[in-house]
């Protein structure tokens, strides 16, 4: 986990076998990208790099782009250099592979409009207690569309993230997917900012499961798109709002849920109120205090 004083800056791959890969570069330290280097970032699936195609060094505070000599092909902001400064977002390409650098944690949160009613600050800080104790690997699934603050969030954080979107669709609709984020760290600064911010304001939900991320996502694919009675055609499901959900879940057949539920152990997300709300994949009566319901 970085600190104020030591960030780290973050080199993502933006599409291909390794998008949404994200790198970490330390300060002080240089990072190697190409098809095989030494070490560092090697993309063995793009024959259009060198083996070193370019290096990112990184202050802590500012960072340089370094071409290699008699290497050319480099893109930064879509101008060909050999050497340039890097900044929060810069956009890279070399041979067939787009990469974005993002400064951890740079883009402070806008000024709201008011301050959170008391109730409301009391929701948030008991959804972080109750996020903070769960055993379980934690993750969260949230939707760029609902503010631009939810992709500043992702790209300038450690956490790995993925769209639930893949192909021409995934490319055209980034900014207003839905994404799957990876949560290990209960103290994890962008956990705190997804429920300070985002918490009440329809962002997303979080959810916990002992399966990797890969199959998490793979689960949640396949309800991105349902069939509706009465209707024609296949529409989107947007689970990952907390009030579509918060009114699935309990509405819907055994079979369903446990179909819905799969590997996950358990959903958590704010209720029409901002009140903490918990749903298990079990409705027989047998809920452990505090879990399945509202706390509030």
């Amino acid at each position: 986990m970085s600190t104020g004083t030591r960030r780290h800056a973050i080199l993502q791959v933006r599409w291909g076998p390794l998008a949404y890969q994200k790198t970490l570069i330390e300060p002080g330290q240089v990072l190697k990208v190409g098809r095989a280097p030494p070490s560092g970032l090697a993309v063995p699936q793009d024959a259009g790099l060198a083996e070193v195609q370019f290096e990112l060094s990184w202050s802590g505070k500012r960072g340089w782009l370094h071409g290699q000599p008699d290497v050319p092909g480099t893109l930064l902001d879509g101008e060909p250099v050999e050497q340039g400064e890097i900044f929060n977002g810069s956009w890279l390409r070399a041979g067939q592979t787009d990469f974005s650098v993002y400064f951890e944690k740079t883009t402070p949160p806008r000024e709201p409009g008011q301050p959170d009613p008391p109730v409301l600050v009391a929701h948030k800080a008991q959804a972080l207690e109750v996020l903070r104790a769960q055993e379980a690997p934690l993750y969260a699934l949230v939707d760029a569309a609902r503010s631009e603050r939810i992709l500043e969030l992702l790209h300038e954080s450690v956490e790995d993230c993925y769209s639930l979107y893949e192909g021409p669709r995934g490319v055209a609709l980034a900014e207003v997917a839905p994404y799957l984020v990876s949560l290990p760290r209960k103290d994890s600064w962008l956990l705190e900012a997804l429920v300070q911010e985002g918490w009440g304001a329809h962002w997303g939900v979080f959810l916990t499961s002992a399966a990797p991320a890969r199959l998490v996502r793979r689960h949640f694919r396949k309800f991105l798109m349902v069939e509706a009675e009465g209707v024609e055609g296949r529409l989107y499901f947007r689970y990952y709002d907390p009030r579509v959900l918060g009114a699935f879940l309990p509405s819907c057949p055994p079979g369903t849920r446990e179909e819905f539920f799969g590997d996950i152990e358990g959903f958590i997300f704010s209720g029409s109120n901002g009140e903490v709300t918990v749903e298990l994949p079990s409705l027989d009566g047998k809920r452990p205090p505090g879990r399945n319901g509202t706390r509030g």
